[in-house]
């Protein structure tokens, strides 16, 4: 008789009680290893059991879930039993996906409480039946919720969620934190005195301010956190302040229950300090503009500015300097570029008493004039022109270095100005880039080709993958690659000898990117043919 795995999976929406003797998740378990042993006449056999405590069954994103679909895919499971059909989803779409998947890996799935067949058209239809019911009973839930903290809100109550800064919770309603009090009362009175958040925050931070530190029920610390721009923002903005209750999701205020922090001239004066500013954005702008080393004086060779643009990923937010129909370059990165010729000047030849090798980034941004940056392919080169007077001032300032400058640029010099030349390289194939999607990095001619060393490390890495006779969706999976990315890498391990010697040496004839060296050994499987584009190259 042929022997089927069954696989338990047990789910519970919220982690009430999930620390007790015998929780709900034991409980789902014990009956559905009492229905497996009643089959056990059909050949089925308890294989594993899989759960999720405190997660919702509407996504996806849920740990033993995951693990169990990962088991499917490698048919060690041929029946998934359950409680009931809401505790492996509550969405009718993300359970059509895993019927699919089951019926893709032939694994069967089994409520021992809703008797149904998904072998054929009547028990699919229950199913969805069920599951529809399942669904509607989520949507109205979260409604009920919704109506719940719309009703507590009107009437001045605090509901739940993160305690705001300056208040904490006593008999369900929002009291005064006489300490976190005054460090709210200040960030009103900073800004109000200095006008721009950043700066508030700036201040609060070097002074040991921080956002609000509170314990869990189970009494684990969360928050305290150095403060951010939309921490200071959504202080300032907040009518909880001055004795109001907002309600956020319906945009609208009711009069809180909760003593005021601040008085009402003080928060409306606030709040037509930050509507001068388009509720901040207009000052931040300014802030972003004042921290970078250039601000706007980098321009193309035809005299169009350099604009700042920004984008986000995971949480964290990256800053490029762009032109229209030009690139994009990384600010932090640029910056530094910039501050490292300025630093390599060789000012031998205008006074022996100079040196520009420990002049700070601020001392930088006051020598500059302008900055532009002509992009050629990959070639990027910049001219950069500083105000003679105020960098050699700087530089008499800093303490002369006894060591030689290393790889030093050489000035143009001026009645008024000191003119700087220097190239950098972009490169947007390589793993060296700090960015994602088409961000840019800067690269040196060094680096370039430490790009392309390791290009070719992972070249052989990747090739070991095939020696090891996976198929295709397998090594697709281990290396994060797409069949022609993964081709292209793997091409890379069929170079001539002399060009990888040359690599490794860095006698690159030119500054190939890495994109460029595979095309050389992808359309190329002759050694000479290939040294020939490595040299024409």
């Amino acid at each position: 008789m042929a022997k089927f795995n069954c696989a338990i999976y047990t789910r519970k929406s919220n982690e009430r009680g999930l620390d007790s003797q015998f929780s709900s998740l034991q409980s789902q378990e014990e009956a559905c290893k009492a229905y497996i042993q009643s089959q056990a006449f059909n050949g089925w056999q308890y294989y594993k059991t899989f759960e999720d405590g405190g997660i919702s069954g509407g996504t996806m994103d849920r740990p033993g879930l995951q693990t169990l679909l990962e088991e499917i895919r490698s048919h060690r499971i041929q029946v998934v039993v359950v409680y009931k059909v809401d505790r492996l989803s509550r969405s009718i779409f993300d359970f059509h996906k895993m019927m699919q998947e089951f019926a893709k890996y032939d694994c069967n799935f089994v409520s021992i409480t809703q008797s149904f067949d998904t072998t054929n058209s009547m028990g699919k239809l229950t199913l969805n039946m069920l599951l529809s019911f399942a669904q509607f009973e989520r949507e109205v839930s979260a409604e009920r919720i919704r109506d719940k903290v719309a009703a507590t809100k009107a009437k001045g109550l605090w509901g739940s969620g993160v305690l705001p800064l300056g208040y904490d919770i006593k008999d369900r309603q929002l009291v005064p934190n006489e300490q976190e009090a005054i460090v709210v009362r200040l960030i009103f009175q900073k800004y109000l005195e200095i006008g721009n958040i950043m700066e508030v925050v700036t201040w609060m931070n070097e002074r040991g301010y921080h956002c609000k530190l509170w314990k869990t029920k189970k009494g684990e610390e969360k928050g305290g956190k150095p403060f951010v721009y939309n921490n200071i923002l959504h202080i300032l903005s907040n009518p909880l302040y001055a004795g109001k209750m907002p309600h956020f999701a319906a945009n609208k205020v009711y009069l809180g229950k909760q003593p005021a922090l601040v008085s009402q001239e003080l928060f409306e004066a606030v709040q037509d300090k930050l509507g001068h500013f388009k509720n901040g954005l207009k000052e931040y702008r300014a802030y972003i503009w004042k921290i970078t080393l250039m601000a706007d004086k980098l321009f193309d060779d035809k005299g169009n500015p350099y604009n700042l643009t920004s984008t986000r990923k995971q949480g964290q937010k990256y800053q490029y300097y762009f032109i229209r129909k030009g690139v994009h370059i990384p600010v932090i990165q640029l910056d530094e570029f910039v501050l490292n010729t300025i630093r390599r000047a060789d000012l031998s030849s205008v006074d022996l008493q100079a040196d520009s090798s420990q002049i700070t980034f601020d001392e930088a941004k006051k020598c500059l004039k302008q900055i532009i940056c002509v992009k050629k392919g990959t070639n990027c080169r910049l001219q950069i022109t500083l105000d003679r007077m105020v960098f050699l001032d700087n530089c008499h300032n800093c303490q002369k270095q006894a060591e030689k400058i290393k790889n030093p640029v050489l000035p143009e010099v001026g009645a008024e100005t000191i003119t700087l030349r220097d190239t950098f390289y972009i490169d947007n194939v390589t793993s060296t880039r700090l960015q994602h999607g088409t961000s840019q990095n800067i690269l040196t001619v060094r680096q370039l080709n430490e790009s392309l060393v390791r290009g070719l490390a992972r070249a052989w890495k990747l090739k070991k993958l095939l020696e090891k006779g996976l198929k295709t969706r397998e090594w697709e999976k281990a290396s994060g690659m797409n069949k022609r990315t993964f081709a292209r890498y793997v091409n890379l391990c069929y170079l001539s000898p002399r060009i990888v010697a040359d690599i490794l040496e860095y006698k690159n004839p030119k500054n190939l990117t890495l994109r460029e060296l595979m095309n050389i050994a992808e359309g190329n499987v002759d050694f000479e043919i290939q040294e020939q584009h490595w040299q024409s190259n």
